[in-house]
């Protein structure tokens, strides 16, 4: 049996992800309140324009299923819209598989405002509030092919980004010459 070299049949599966991995500042804005503060957003038609731009107009290069969408009512009495979609694209004439994506977005709020020193407390109705979700999960699916990955990257907290930085700090320590000193030197914890 012949050998094949995994890089060469691998090679060009990051063609399209380095493509639109970056954003141009003209479609990023900082989120400046709530509890996404100090975080990125992006221009969710800087998306489509990805999404035409690599794959043509929508219904002919790509276009998107909804699969499900339903509300959740929270104690608060505020409620959620929830929406799962695939989304298709077409490469080399040939349809994807479904490329899922769930997009979420509140229907019914709950906003104080003080009339006379009292706090009242009413409801808003979003009525926006599906074609937000809609518009959040077509972001979440293309997020899988890796379009403004550059953003959610930087943007990302993980578990892992404490182990991370222990993982270079042992390196760096691995990395210096033994001291002159008859001390032995210690080794970083796992």
């Amino acid at each position: 049996m012949e050998k094949t070299d995994s890089s060469s049949q691998n090679k060009g599966n990051l063609d399209l992800y380095n493509r639109v991995r970056s954003v141009p500042e003209h479609a990023l804005k900082a989120i400046e309140a709530g509890r996404l503060k100090g975080k990125t957003d992006i221009n969710p038609m800087y998306r489509i324009l990805c999404l035409t731009r690599e794959f043509g107009q929508v219904g002919l290069g790509w276009y998107t299923e909804v699969v499900r969408e339903w509300t959740e009512m929270c104690d608060n009495g505020e409620t959620a819209v929830f929406i799962d979609i695939n989304l298709y694209v077409k490469v080399d004439g040939e349809w994807s598989r479904p490329i899922h994506g769930t997009g979420g977005n509140k229907l019914v709020s709950l906003e104080k405002k003080w009339e006379n020193g009292v706090p009242v407390v009413n409801q808003y109705l979003d009525d926006d509030a599906y074609k937000k979700a809609y518009t959040d999960a077509i972001s979440v699916a293309a997020k899988a092919l890796g379009i403004g990955a550059d953003v959610y990257w930087e943007a990302d907290k993980t578990k892992y980004d404490v182990r991370q930085q222990n993982d270079v700090v042992s390196e760096a320590v691995q990395a210096v010459p033994a001291a002159t000193s008859d001390k032995p030197m210690l080794s970083p914890s796992t």
